[in-house]
């Protein structure tokens, strides 16, 4: 019976530890406010990211289509249009978690 008792709270255990470790995995993630941007030349919009520990940076996929910069929101990622063409916007938070957003720039 003992041995019923421990194999029990065993695995009792293990179902809690899984489910922990699913919410903090949820946590991590970055999600942001939108599923793309969308501008035209010399237009700028502003998305919210959500997830994961600030601060974030950003980085370009081509700094000649749309630059992008956190705001003094920290929370927000402003990108602006430079010129026609398609690209991404990766977001980065303090522990190396990631997320990329697509960008189009229209004139």
């Amino acid at each position: 019976m003992k041995r019923a008792s421990y194999l029990f709270t065993a695995l009792c255990l293990g179902a809690i530890l899984i489910a922990c470790d699913k919410d903090d995995n949820e946590k991590a993630k970055l999600t942001f406010s939108k599923n793309k941007v969308e501008v035209s030349v010399n237009e700028s919009d502003t998305i919210t990211v959500s997830g994961g520990v600030t601060p974030y940076t950003v980085l370009e996929g081509d700094k000649t289509i749309a630059v992008a910069t956190v705001t003094s929101a920290k929370t927000k990622i402003a990108v602006k249009g430079l010129k026609k063409g398609n690209t991404t916007v990766k977001v980065t938070d303090k522990n190396g978690v990631n997320a990329t957003l697509p960008v189009t720039v229209a004139e």
